[in-house]
C-alpha cells in the first residue's frame, strides 16, 4: 500500500510518501485521472485537452519548486 500525505502552507508543499515507488505512481496516476476528468466537466474540454491542462501544470509547477 502507498500513502502520500501532502500539506500546503504559505505556496510551499511538504510530502511525506509511504510505500513502493511503483505504489506511489499508481496514486500519481490516479490522482491525475480523477482531475482530468473534473477538469474536463468543469471547463467543458475534452479529456485529451484536460490532460495536456494538467501534464502542463505539472510541469511549470516543476519549474517553480527549483527555482
Amino acid at each position: 500500500m502507498g500513502i502520500i500525505f501532502v500539506c500546503l502552507k504559505n505556496k510551499k508543499a511538504k510530502v511525506r510518501a509511504v510505500g513502493k515507488t511503483l505504489e506511489l505512481l499508481t496514486l500519481l496516476v490516479a490522482i491525475s485521472k480523477c482531475l482530468i476528468e473534473r477538469l474536463s466537466k468543469e471547463k467543458g474540454v475534452s479529456l485529451e485537452e484536460a490532460e495536456d491542462i494538467v501534464i502542463d501544470c505539472i510541469k511549470d509547477g516543476m519549474k517553480t519548486i527549483e527555482e
